[in-house]
Parts: C-alpha cells; structure tokens; sequence
C-alpha cells in the first residue's frame, strides 16, 4: 500500500502545526497502527509525548529540530526550505522575524510555481534543439506574438534567417505544442517557459550547444560591447570544487529564468551559455 499524505502540499499552510497534524491524522487513517510513538521514532524524538506536544503548540521546534523533522517526513529540496521558513514565521518572536520569514516562504513559492508550470519537450526535444532559431523564433513569438508576416519575423533573428527557415521553425513549434493560434489567429505560447527535463537526449544537447557557442563566438565581432557581454576565468580547482561551482551555476541559471520571466519590458531576445571545460591537468596531456 502505498504511503498515504495530507491532500493538501505543505505550500498551502501558514502553521505548521495544522500541516504536522494532518500529516499525523492521513498516516494513521492509512494505518491504524500507526501511534504517536511510531510518529515520535520517525522524525527521531525519543520522547513519545514531545511531538504531540509541539502539534498543540505546547513545544516549540528547535533549530536544530526543524531539519531533522523535515528529514523524517522525506521532504523535497523546496518542501523543506518552506518548511523551515513556516516554522521560523510561526515561532517568530518579533514582526521583522515573522516579516523574514515570510519573505523566505514566498520566495520558495516562486521557484515552485516556476518550475511546475514548465513544459517539459518529451519526444520532441531533438528536433527543438537541432537548430538555435526554432528557440529564437519561439521567444520572439513569446514578446511580440506572430501574424504570419515570416519575411518580418525572419528579420527579427540574428544573425538573419531565411523566409523558409522561419515557416520551417514555427511549422515544428506549433506540432510540438509549443506555440499556437489565439482566438484572433495570432500565434501565442503555450507555456510561458520551458525546460528539457532529466531525460533529455545528450546528443541533441550537444549539438545545441555547441551551435549557441559559435553564435557567441561570431558575436564578438558581430555586436558592439554595449550590446554583448563576454567574461571568463581561468580556475585551479579539484572535482569537489567543480560539482559546487556547477551547483551554484544551475542555482544562478533558475534565478536568471525567474528575473527574465518578470521582465515586462522585454523587447530581446538573448542567448546566455554557461561553460566550464578543463583546458589542463593531471592526464591532459592524453
């Protein structure tokens, strides 16, 4: 039997308490069996009577409590930091503490919201990244809307594309879904953003970035420094150092997604790659 959770997401709670207890309440409607004692070994208290008293509001959590609770109730990455900020604002003992707290809710609430309303590309993601304009033309789509006038929408891209590779690019958007017609016959998004998920092709990938790579390269002829922004470092780092540099660098990446995304005065469309290659060291001379 699978294990049975509250119907509704921690996301929706303002007190922690009433998320604890209703946790409590669908697991031993689930199984009968299931006592306070069972509840109290699963997030790691040993005494039985501790977290029934935190759910009564007689017990606070502490900081070094709030962690492991949301350990022993398999809480996601974004469940657990809101899980965190709710139980700082309903333990807050100051307005600036609670307005703080508040404030690291809802910015959990705008990754989330962020992120479950992407459209993931399923068996249509290699023929999107075979070229770098169907995404192009797709984010024009996305600012300005289409009318079907292609030899304007085909000047829009840079570097210029052909009339036929634009009808050919909004052709494959439309059949995978990721554009279509409003009730005025205008072309519109489907989803406001896209992702590629954790299944997607290597090879189509691959031959995406590599493209968008020589677009920045070409770029730096092409465009004025004002309009253009190119910057590296050369780093001495050990393989830790690099999973925590490409932690903070997909960090970064969903960060500049959201700031583009409220961005309402967008009339651009730019490409941004993130690269780090190793160009020396033990074994490179192979």
């Amino acid at each position: 039997m699978g294990e049975k959770k509250p119907t509704k997401r921690i996301f929706e709670y303002l007190d922690y308490r009433e998320f604890l207890k209703d946790y409590y309440n669908a697991k031993k409607e689930a199984n009968p069996a299931f006592s306070l004692r069972v509840f109290s070994d699963k997030i790691g208290f040993k005494a039985k009577d501790f977290i029934s008293r935190v759910m009564n509001g007689g017990k606070n959590l502490s900081s070094q409590s709030i962690p492991k609770v949301a350990s022993g109730l398999r809480l996601g990455k974004h469940e657990t930091e809101f899980f965190v900020a709710l139980v700082k604002f309903n333990q807050a003992e100051t307005t600036d503490e609670r307005n703080v707290a508040f404030e690291q809710m809802q910015a959990v609430l705008k990754v989330v919201r962020f992120a479950e309303k992407q459209h993931l590309l399923g068996h249509a993601q290699y023929m999107v990244y075979s070229d770098w304009r169907h995404l192009t033309i797709r984010s024009l789509i996305g600012m300005f809307g289409f009318d079907g006038n292609y030899e304007a929408l085909a000047k829009q891209v840079r570097p210029n594309i052909t009339v036929e590779q634009a009808k050919q690019s909004v052709k494959l958007l439309e059949e995978c879904q990721l554009i279509k017609k409003d009730e005025s016959g205008k072309y519109v998004l489907t989803e406001s953003a896209i992702t590629t998920g954790d299944r997607t092709s290597k090879l189509a990938l691959r031959g995406y970035h590599q493209n968008c790579l020589k677009l920045a390269a070409d770029s730096i002829d092409r465009d004025a420094p004002g309009t253009r922004h190119v910057s590296g470092l050369t780093l001495g780092i050990s393989q830790e150092g690099y999973e925590r540099i490409v932690e903070r660098i997909n960090a970064f990446r969903k960060e500049i997604a959201l700031l583009a995304e409220e961005d309402e005065g967008s009339d651009k469309v730019f490409q941004l790659e993130f690269a780090l290659f190793p160009v020396g060291g033990k074994g490179s001379e192979k």
